[in-house]
């Protein structure tokens, strides 16, 4: 057994629970496997629950979940007469100007009493990980002590990437954890020389006989494509839909769309494409099912073009199922490409040419799954992940010579 001297870090993330989204979890998780191995890990978050209201949900004060000291800050009143005007200017590619970018940073999710206990706490830690970057609390927090910070960006090459803040803020904190090649990338086109390296999260293999012996999770036997996450325009799976439907006329005619994941089909602005009775929406379905439906898929489809990870391809694979990415994604087509699991689109000609040759071919998926299914173990079980992520930390915080 490899012994090490342990380490102090505190995570800090702008929501902490089941509710969070991708990049929370993500955080989360390598937090409790470094918690695990022996590390003090403490989470430092906000009262939040709801990523779009942001409103105080949880009492403030500390708490013992998922084994880890969660302690837990109220959200700062906003001003989103000031704020949705710069986040829509921003959003649609706008230069509003650094003054501006600040009152936007100022309005998103902040907490005066979570920036204090940075201020206190943050030099009795090896280092504080803050993410993802697209947040007040990472932005503020992260300055507060930036020769001790640490970002775990989950960027995306997307307009909000380009603003000054946002660039200053990478440029001052000490060096980032990344969760793949490609982004990393992004970084350093767009902020210069960063600290750093692929760190990404780990997986437990599952066992071969359990992967299967998974019952399919509807009665009727028919084929589908399915998408797992949350249901908006944000995750591009109105295309996903649009496609489908342009495709079904060369695909099996029981073949059908099931999408599975948080929030409202109705968020997706196709009112008739629940009508067809080929396309079936479903709403968060517990562990087992949604490793159920995933193994017994055609095909999963990750639509996104805004993707730092992805742990769906990822769960997908272990369950030896191949994938259909974006190819406007770089990560999502680098894992892809890199593993040997899957295809990518970019048009409609090709979602309808590569959906068919996956979905009529059961050897293909099979053969696409396996090597999905290999890259996942060699390359993102914990041991791997952990062992990156302690190269990667020491070579942020080495001392260079004078």
């Amino acid at each position: 057994m490899i012994s090490y001297p342990k380490k102090r870090y505190a995570f800090v993330v702008p929501r902490f629970g089941e509710s969070a989204g991708g990049a929370e979890t993500l955080m989360a998780q390598l937090a409790q496997r470094l918690a695990c191995r022996g590390d003090h890990v403490e989470i430092f978050s906000t009262c939040a629950l709801d990523n779009r209201t942001w409103e105080n949900y949880f009492p403030p004060g500390v708490s013992k979940e998922l084994g880890l000291t969660v302690h837990r800050f109220l959200v700062n009143p906003r001003n989103l007469e000031a704020w949705i005007p710069r986040q829509i200017q921003i959003s649609e590619g706008m230069n509003i100007g650094v003054a501006d970018e600040l009152i936007w940073m100022e309005e998103s999710v902040n907490s005066t009493a979570l920036y204090e206990h940075i201020k206190n706490e943050a030099q009795h830690f090896t280092s504080v990980i803050f993410g993802p970057y697209l947040f007040g609390t990472t932005f503020w927090g992260s300055l507060i002590h930036p020769s001790n910070s640490v970002l775990l960006p989950c960027l995306h090459d997307e307009h909000y990437a380009y603003t000054q803040v946002i660039s200053s803020m990478f440029r001052q904190v000490k060096g980032c954890l990344f969760n793949a090649g490609p982004e990393a990338d992004l970084a350093r086109a767009l902020y210069g020389k960063i600290s750093g390296g692929e760190v990404g999260l780990g997986f437990e293999p599952l066992d071969s006989e359990y992967v299967k012996m998974l019952s399919p999770y509807f009665k009727d036997t028919f084929p589908y494509i399915l998408y797992v996450g949350r249901k908006e325009t944000g995750k591009n799976v109105q295309l996903l839909v649009d496609y489908f439907i342009g495709a079904k006329s060369e695909l099996p005619t029981d073949l059908k769309l099931v999408i599975v994941g948080g929030g409202s089909f109705s968020d997706l602005h196709r009112p008739d494409a629940l009508k067809r009775g080929d396309i079936i929406d479903l709403s968060h379905v517990t562990e087992e099912k949604k490793r159920r439906l995933i193994r017994h898929s055609s095909l999963l489809c990750q639509p996104s073009v805004n993707e730092s990870f992805s742990i769906v391809l990822m769960e997908a694979w272990l369950l030896e199922r191949p994938v259909l990415v974006h190819a406007s994604s770089p990560v999502t087509r680098y894992h892809a490409v890199s593993s040997g699991g899957g295809l990518y689109f970019g048009s409609q000609s090709d979602f309808t040419a590569v959906a068919k040759t996956i979905v009529e071919d059961p050897s293909l998926q099979e053969k696409l799954g396996k090597w999905g299914r290999s890259y996942v173990e060699e390359r993102y079980r914990w041991d791997v992940v952990l062992t990156r992520f302690d190269s990667v930390m020491e070579s942020i915080f080495q001392t260079e010579a004078v």
